[in-house]
């Protein structure tokens, strides 16, 4: 893999590339966004595999480097931070992360969950046809990531993304919260918390913005998860 690290605390730096269980993947790291800037507009970004971004930086916040790089990647991005309550992860999530790590850092940690977003990320040969189903009157597909009704569309992040193709993929029946943690978001559930709440929310609004009532075929499972009732074209 090719890493992205951002971070101006030198001993996470250390922390991380020095314990990497993967000799063979490459890091790219900086400590400011001013440092980051010339990499992260040249062609050499787009082979990026992951990002791991830490949220105080000196010259910018993280969520402002976040909201940079979505605007020219949906490279899966990991953030670090040593404070956060569960409103400012689900904020952030909606601003386009995949994955929050608190701090302190473990290396064999980042790699498992860098390993499994990318793996997500990276285009499989049994997927290279467009795959795409109905949700209502809304048209998701999958290999551009964008949910479509008429002239209009509005695309994922990737782990939106992925929550839908898991959900389409089980043809109608329940999947569990804690598989979809695993599709989405590369872990398991975490008693409590929230994230992939916040997420059905998003992916209810966008569908329903395209065509109102659609968002019903994305239905609650409960005591289990969540499903969806889709029609294949």
């Amino acid at each position: 893999m090719r890493i992205v690290l951002i971070d101006d605390d030198r001993m996470v730096l250390e922390t991380i590339t020095l314990g990497w269980p993967e000799p063979a993947d490459q890091f790219d790291a900086f400590d400011s966004f001013e440092a980051l800037k010339p990499f992260l507009f040249s062609p050499d970004f787009h082979a990026t595999d992951c990002v791991i971004l830490d949220l105080q930086l000196p010259d910018i916040s993280g969520s402002q480097i976040l909201a940079e790089i979505r605007k020219i990647s949906d490279v899966p991005i990991i953030m670090l931070s040593g404070w956060g309550d569960t409103n400012f992860r689900a904020d952030l999530i909606n601003r386009g992360i995949d994955d929050y790590v608190l701090k302190p850092v473990s290396a064999k940690e980042l790699h498992a969950r860098a390993s499994r977003l990318a793996r997500r990320a990276a285009p499989h040969p049994a997927a290279e046809a467009s795959h795409t189903v109905m949700i209502g009157g809304v048209e998701y597909r999958s290999q551009e990531q964008v949910l479509r009704h008429a002239d209009e569309k509005i695309e994922l992040t990737h782990a939106e993304a992925r929550l839908l193709d898991a959900l389409a993929s089980a043809n109608g029946k329940p999947v569990s919260r804690n598989d979809l943690y695993y599709q989405a978001f590369s872990r398991p559930y975490r008693d409590g918390e929230k994230v992939l709440e916040t997420y059905i929310s998003r992916l209810r609004y966008k569908i329903e913005e395209l065509d109102k009532g659609s968002a019903q075929a994305l239905q609650t499972a409960r005591g289990i998860g969540y499903r969806l009732v889709t029609k294949p074209t």
